[in-house]
C-alpha cells in the first residue's frame, strides 16, 4: 500500500503541445549540422544579419507571422499560408494523394505543395534576396511542420487540435 501511494505521488501529468519554437529549432539545428559546406554558406547568405548563420533563429518565423498575438501589424497579410502548414485526409482514410488532399493540380495548398513550392523558389537565382529570404524560413517551418505529429492527419483532427493528449512524467527518488 505505501508503495502505491508513492508510485501515485511521484507521477506528474501535464498536456501535450504541439511542436512550437522549441521543437522547429530542434529541427532546424539537425537539419543546419547535416549540411556541407557550400549549403552552409548559401544559408548564411540568404538568412538577415540579426540571425547569424543559425537558422533555428528563424525556424518559427512561419508560424509567428499568421497570428495577431505575434504579428499584430500585418498579420492580415500571411493569414493565406495558415493551410500551407499541414495535410489532411478525409476521415479514415489512410492514404494520401495529391490530388485529393492537397488539390496539386492547381493551388497545391499543403505542406507536400508548400515544401515543394519554397524549394523551387530557393533555388530559383532569378528570385531576390527579398524573396530567397522569405522562401527559405518558409521551408525551414514547413520542413520542422512535415516532422511534427498530427500535421498530417484527417479532417476531423484539425491539425491536432481536437486531440487532446496526456504526458505522463514519473519522478523517482
Amino acid at each position: 500500500m505505501l508503495f502505491a501511494l508513492f508510485i501515485s505521488s511521484s507521477i506528474y501529468v501535464s498536456t501535450i503541445n504541439g511542436w512550437g519554437p522549441i521543437g522547429h529549432s530542434f529541427v532546424a539545428r539537425i537539419a543546419q549540422s547535416m549540411l556541407n559546406n557550400n549549403s552552409q554558406n548559401f544559408v548564411r547568405d540568404r538568412l538577415p544579419w540579426y540571425a547569424k548563420g543559425n537558422l533555428s533563429m528563424l525556424s518559427s518565423w512561419a508560424d509567428r507571422v499568421i497570428y495577431l498575438e505575434s504579428n499584430p501589424v500585418d498579420f492580415l497579410n500571411w493569414l493565406w499560408t495558415k493551410e500551407l502548414h499541414y495535410v489532411n485526409t478525409p476521415d479514415w482514410v489512410c492514404n494520401y494523394d495529391r490530388n485529393r488532399d492537397c488539390n496539386w493540380t492547381s493551388a497545391q495548398n499543403c505542406i507536400d505543395g508548400s515544401i515543394q513550392n519554397y524549394t523551387r523558389r530557393l533555388a530559383n537565382a532569378k528570385q531576390d534576396d527579398i524573396q530567397q529570404q522569405e522562401a527559405l524560413k518558409f521551408l525551414v517551418n514547413f520542413i520542422g511542420d512535415a516532422h511534427q505529429p498530427l500535421h498530417a492527419g484527417f479532417a476531423s483532427d484539425k491539425g491536432g487540435n481536437t486531440i487532446e493528449g496526456k504526458m505522463v512524467f514519473c519522478l523517482f527518488k
